[in-house]
This record gives C-alpha cells, structure tokens and sequence, in this order.
C-alpha cells in the first residue's frame, strides 16, 4: 500500500513528532511505501535550520527520508509565513511545494493520513 502523510502540527506537538514519525516507520517497515510527507500549517517550522530541535525531529524525518526515499515537502505559503525561506532558512534534506503537488501525489496514493 502507497501512503502519504499530511502533517500540520508544529515540530513539538506529538503529532507533527513521535505519533506520525511511529506511523510512517512502522508503515515502512511493514513493507508499506511512505512516498510524501507533506509539512503544511505549524509543521512548516520543522524545515527551519535555524530554529532549535530539541528533540531532535528534523533530524529523525531526514533519516527516514534518506532509509525510505519518501519526500519531505514543505508548504511554501505555511513555510513563508514562519520564515523559511529557499537558499536561505530552508534546512537540507527539506523541499519547498504546493498544496497541487500534494493533490497531485494523493491521487497516486492509496491513502492520506493526516496528523
């Protein structure tokens, strides 16, 4: 099965962290594709290098992405709004997008699970 996840919880919130990160890992490893996380709302502010991880979130999803190939997608108008912008605030591993791409993505997708 094809999921793609739909997270708009800021990075700290247990949805945004351990809830939905448990979701896609066990997903994964139940031999389940995870293809898009799409960061949108609160969960834009995981893709700021700047701003502190304390529990290390950003962290734990760029190491699923590279394990799993699943794409890390920010919202560009929700990354905007809480400064992260390309080129300048955007962490590496993180790709700015639209909600059409997550449109476009769940279309393929056999569901959309949303934290």
């Amino acid at each position: 099965m094809r999921f793609s996840l739909l997270i708009q919880g800021a990075p700290h919130a247990g949805a945004a962290g351990e809830t939905a990160l448990g979701f896609a890992t066990a997903a994964a490893q139940s031999g389940h594709d995870v293809g898009l996380v799409f960061f949108h709302k609160d969960a834009a502010a995981i893709a700021n290098r700047f701003a502190k991880d304390e529990r290390g979130t950003r962290g734990k999803w760029l190491d699923f992405s590279k394990r799993h190939g699943a794409e890390l997608v920010v919202c560009v108008a929700s990354a905007a709004r809480r400064g992260v912008v390309e080129g300048q605030s955007l962490a590496p591993g993180f790709q700015l997008g639209g909600l059409g791409q997550l449109v476009a993505t769940m279309a393929e997708a056999d569901r959309l699970v949303s934290f």
